[in-house]
This record gives structure tokens, sequence and C-alpha cells, in this order.
């Protein structure tokens, strides 16, 4: 399973959201990502890759909606993956986080490739003790 990894205090958002506001979201808790739910079910996440891209396509994120700059599916993981689902899914979707839903697609958290990766590192250094 994938609690863990599973960040659940990540800032939300709804899909008519002022951009403006989510990147102030972001400053504000310090975040690299925000979810984008609608009600409970998640439409996609905000990272500041999302934002730079949306700068260089000249978009006028003063006025915009998140939900615009949004893809229409998605990366989501169901709680109960293992890891190997998830760094698979990353490297299927060509993405560095996904949305953790459980067995109705409710929101449940938000997981990055970051939070991989401590985790492996985590295990590796235990293993490395033993060898000391």
């Amino acid at each position: 399973m994938l609690d863990e990894l599973v960040r659940t205090n990540a800032p939300t958002a709804a899909p008519d959201t002022p951009v403006a506001d989510v990147a102030t979201a972001m400053r504000t808790h310090d975040a690299d990502v925000v979810v984008v739910l609608d009600e409970d079910r998640p439409r996609s996440v905000v990272t500041p890759a999302t934002l730079g891209r949306a700068v260089v396509a000249g978009e006028d994120l003063g006025s915009q909606a998140v939900g615009e700059l949004l893809p229409a599916d998605p990366v989501t993981i169901r709680r109960v993956a293992t890891r190997a689902d998830l760094v698979a899914v990353f490297a299927r979707e060509g993405v560095r986080e996904a949305i953790v839903v459980d067995d109705s697609d409710q929101y449940v958290g938000v997981v990055t490739f970051e939070n991989v990766l401590a985790a492996y590192s985590a295990e590796f250094d235990a293993l490395l003790d033993l060898l000391k």
C-alpha cells in the first residue's frame, strides 16, 4: 500500500479557482503541488511546471480558471497499489506526481516522485547500516 508515501495535506483547489489564487496557495504553503478537485473527484495536479508552461504559452493567468490549464484525464493510482505499481505509472504516463484514490475513486492524497525516492533512500541507508 502507498499509505507511507501519500501526502494528505497538499493544498487543494476547485476547477474554477483563479490560477493566481493557486499560485498564491503554493507560495503560502510552500507546496510543490496543488490538487484540483471537482467535489471529491480528482481533476489533476498543478505544479510550478504547469504554471511555467502556461506563462510561456502566453496565457492570462490573472483571470483564467485553473481547470482550463489541466488535461482531461488525471493520473491516478489506487491507495492499495505498490511502490512498483507507482513507479510504473510514473514511467508510463511521463509524470512525477499521481493522485491517490480509494476504491470509490475518491481523493485520498497525492504522491510524488520525490516521495518515492525518499522512501527508497531511507531503505537503502538502513541496508548500508547493516554492513557497518
